[in-house]
C-alpha cells in the first residue's frame, strides 16, 4: 500500500482551477438560455413553427443541465480549498490548520467543532496555491445570422418576379378576388432558415465551450495526480471528476450535431422556397411576357376591359393552385428534416439507450460533416450525462481525509 500523500498547494491549486471552471459553466448555460432560443418574430411558417416549442424545452433543459455542472464545480473548489488547509501542517492530520482559517457565517449550522470535528462556515483562501493554467480556451461569441433573406433569394432566382407578382395581385384585386402568387407559392415551405443556423451555431459554440472546460477540468486531474494519494484522493479521481469531465465533455458532440440538422434544416427550406420560386417563374414565362414588368398586361388584360379579363385571370390562379400541389415532394422533405431535428432534441432532453441507436441511424447517413459519425457514436453513450454527478466532492469526514489507498 501506497503511503499517505498530500501537497496542499496543489490540492489548493486544482480548487482555483475547478472553480475558474465553475464560472466558465455559468457562462456557458447563461449563453444558452440567452442565444439558443427561437425568437418568435422571425420563427414564422407552417412547418418551423412547429419547433418553437421544442426548441424552447430544450434551450430550458440544456441550460439545467449546464448550469448544474457549473454549482457542482464551484462546490467542489470550496471542498478542495477546505481539503488544502486539512493537509496544511502534514504530521498533525486534524481540523486545527482548516478551523483555524474558517469564520462563522449566518447561514452555517452551528455546531461542536476542535481539532478532531471541522469547524462549519466559510474558510479562507488557501495562499501558497500553485498556478493551474486553463490549457483548452473557452468561447462564446454569440452567432450572426447569415443575412441573406427571401428578397434577395427571389431576385437570384428571377429579379423580375416580385414586380410581376404585384402587378397580378393588382390586376386579380380589380377582377374581384387577388392572387397572390409569391404567398401561395412558398405558405407550405416559408421559414427563416437563418434563424435556425443562428440557433444551430449557438449549440455548437456552448458545446464545444463545456467540451474545452472538460478538457481543462481533465487537465488539472491529471497534474494533481502525483501529489496526492489515499482513499480522499481517489474518490476525487474516480467517483467524482471521471464522471463530471465525461459529462462536459459530452455536451461538445451534442452541440455540433444540433447545429449540424438545424444547419441541413435550413438548407432544405432554402432549397425548397428557390425550387418554388423556379416553379412559379417558369410558369410565368409560359404565361406572359416579362420583359418587362409591365409586360404582364399583354396577356391578362386584353382588349375588352372590364369582365373581359375575369377569364384570364382565374386560368392564371388555377396555374397558380396547380404549382402549388406539385411542390408536395419539396414540403416532404423540409418535413422530413423539421422532424429528425425534433427527434434529437427530444433524445438530447431525455437520453434513452434505444432512443440512442435509432438517432445515429437516422442522422449519420444525412448529415455530411466528415467527424459526425465520431460525433453521434459519443452522443450514444448516454451514461456520460445520465451518470454525471448530482453533488459536488466530499473529502469525508473525521479520519477519512487521512486514510491511505
Amino acid at each position: 500500500m501506497e503511503s499517505f500523500k498530500a501537497d496542499p498547494t496543489q490540492i489548493a491549486g486544482l480548487a482555483n482551477l475547478i472553480d475558474d471552471i465553475g464560472v466558465d459553466c455559468a457562462s456557458i448555460a447563461k449563453f444558452i438560455n440567452d442565444n439558443g432560443r427561437p425568437k418568435g418574430e422571425l420563427f414564422t411558417g407552417e412547418i418551423i413553427s412547429d419547433l418553437l416549442q421544442p426548441l424552447n424545452s430544450a434551450a430550458d433543459i440544456t441550460r439545467g443541465r449546464m448550469a448544474d455542472i457549473g454549482v457542482h464545480n464551484a462546490s467542489a473548489a470550496v471542498e478542495l480549498n477546505k481539503a488544502a488547509w486539512m493537509y496544511h501542517d502534514q504530521d498533525q492530520k486534524n481540523y486545527a490548520a482548516l478551523n483555524a482559517q474558517t469564520s462563522e457565517v449566518m447561514s452555517a449550522v452551528p455546531g461542536e467543532y476542535g481539532s478532531d470535528v471541522e469547524r462549519p462556515g466559510q474558510t479562507a483562501d488557501y495562499g501558497a496555491a500553485a498556478q493551474y493554467p486553463k490549457p483548452e480556451s473557452v468561447k462564446l461569441d454569440p452567432p450572426e445570422a447569415n443575412r441573406e433573406e427571401l428578397a434577395s433569394l427571389i431576385g437570384e432566382v428571377a429579379p423580375w418576379l416580385e414586380g410581376v407578382n404585384n402587378e397580378i395581385k393588382s390586376v386579380t384585386r380589380m377582377a374581384g378576388e387577388e392572387v397572390d402568387p409569391l404567398v401561395l407559392i412558398l405558405r407550405p415551405v416559408e421559414g427563416n432558415w437563418n434563424e435556425l443556423r443562428r440557433i444551430g451555431e449557438a449549440y455548437k459554440a456552448a458545446g464545444n465551450a463545456m467540451e474545452a472546460s472538460g478538457k481543462n477540468l481533465e487537465s488539472g486531474v491529471v497534474r494533481v495526480g502525483p501529489t496526492w494519494n489515499g482513499k480522499a484522493a481517489i474518490a476525487f479521481e474516480q467517483n467524482w471528476a471521471r464522471r463530471q469531465i465525461a459529462a462536459m465533455k459530452w455536451e461538445g458532440p451534442v452541440g455540433r450535431v444540433i447545429a449540424d440538422v438545424t444547419g441541413m434544416l435550413a438548407d432544405e427550406i432554402r432549397a425548397g422556397i428557390k425550387a418554388a420560386l423556379t416553379k412559379l417563374r417558369d410558369m410565368l414565362l409560359d404565361y406572359i411576357d416579362v420583359k418587362s414588368v409591365k409586360g404582364i398586361f399583354k396577356q391578362v388584360i386584353k382588349k375588352v376591359p372590364g369582365l373581359g379579363q375575369v377569364v384570364e385571370v382565374i386560368d392564371l390562379g388555377h396555374k397558380i393552385y396547380t404549382i402549388v400541389s406539385t411542390i408536395r415532394d419539396i414540403v416532404d422533405k423540409v418535413e422530413e428534416a423539421k422532424n429528425r431535428l425534433k427527434e434529437f432534441l427530444s433524445f438530447i432532453s431525455e437520453p434513452t439507450a434505444t432512443v440512442a441507436s435509432k438517432v445515429q441511424e437516422k442522422l449519420e447517413p444525412t448529415l455530411k460533416r466528415a467527424a459526425v459519425g465520431k460525433d453521434l457514436a459519443e452522443i450514444a453513450q448516454i451514461n456520460s450525462t445520465l451518470e454525471r454527478p448530482r453533488e459536488g466532492y466530499e473529502v469525508g469526514s473525521g479520519r477519512q481525509p487521512w486514510e491511505n489507498g
